[in-house]
């Protein structure tokens, strides 16, 4: 279904020309809290709603919860001046959210591998020698 076609039938009906114009509302208010943060921690959570004057986020880990719990605070100045006014923040871990592993972009082929795994065994740091045969041995799984 395209966005137009949507957009006919929602014109139509009352409560989903409500529900499309809170949804640009909240997506809007998550691209403007996005936005805010620093760049390792934009994408790791979401501005949910702003609800009795609480701006609630959520995010997968605990980590970052607690990172959000000192940062946020200081962004709401901000979110207000874009007109999304909030007093308080409350961050909440949904494991839900939690992001697929990424693929390994990195590929080696078998040949050099082969050759790492020559010039691992002719290295005479016992340290080097061990990282090596691990990064050999992660590759090839």
């Amino acid at each position: 279904m395209s966005g137009r076609q949507f957009n006919d039938i929602a014109s139509k009906d009352s409560t989903l020309t409500r529900l499309t114009a809170e949804a640009k509302e909240l997506m809007k208010l998550d691209r403007a809290f996005q936005k805010l943060l620093p760049p390792l921690l934009a994408g790791t959570c979401r501005a949910v709603r702003i609800r009795d004057d609480e701006l609630v986020i959520y995010t997968d880990t605990g980590i970052i919860a607690a990172r959000l719990r000192m940062l946020a605070p200081g962004l709401l100045p901000q979110l207000a001046k874009q007109g999304f006014i909030a007093g308080k923040t409350r961050v909440k871990v949904d494991v839900r959210l939690a992001r697929k592993p990424r693929e390994k972009k990195l590929k080696i082929s078998q040949n050099a591998l082969d050759g790492m795994e020559e010039a691992a065994s002719s290295v005479s740091n016992p340290l080097v020698s061990a990282a090596l045969a691990k990064l050999i041995a992660h590759h090839r799984e």
